[in-house]
């Protein structure tokens, strides 16, 4: 008797975002194992960037690297189980008043992750935002 379990990848469709990519991303291959998303909020560029840092962080990643001057954060988290990596890109971009997070999570090997980078980067917005709250609400 077989059974089917689904191998679902990471699909952008459960996560609002805004379509705009950062040219300083590349495009994800067709395998379901990579996810960018753009979102905006209505937070200046250097206090979103210091609370996406701090959303990275609290993910616990294997390796992390903050460019401040490119607000630019390069992570590498680690699969426990099996030990496989995963790359992070967040970039923020100023506009106006507004800025803009983008967001790339890859698997490194494989065609599928389970869904693992989408989970992931659903995470780190939903960390950003409790920040964000937090901010909005101390005013």
């Amino acid at each position: 008797m077989a059974v089917y379990f689904p191998l679902q990848g990471s699909q952008t469709s459960d996560i609002p975002s805004n379509p705009q990519m950062h040219p300083d991303i590349e495009e994800c291959p067709d395998s379901p194992n990579c996810i960018v998303v753009s979102k905006r909020f209505e937070t200046e560029a250097d206090q979103l960037y210091e609370f996406l840092e701090k959303a990275i962080a609290d993910l616990n990643p294997h390796e992390s690297e903050a460019d401040l001057s490119e607000l630019k954060i390069k992570s590498v988290f680690k699969i426990p189980l099996f030990g496989f990596k995963d790359d992070v890109l967040a970039i923020v971009e100023a506009d106006g008043a507004n800025s803009v997070v983008h967001i790339k999570s890859s698997s490194r090997v494989g065609y599928s992750d389970l869904g693992v980078n989408r989970r992931r980067v659903k995470k780190i917005f939903r960390k950003l935002e409790s920040y964000l709250i937090v901010l909005n609400n101390s005013d």
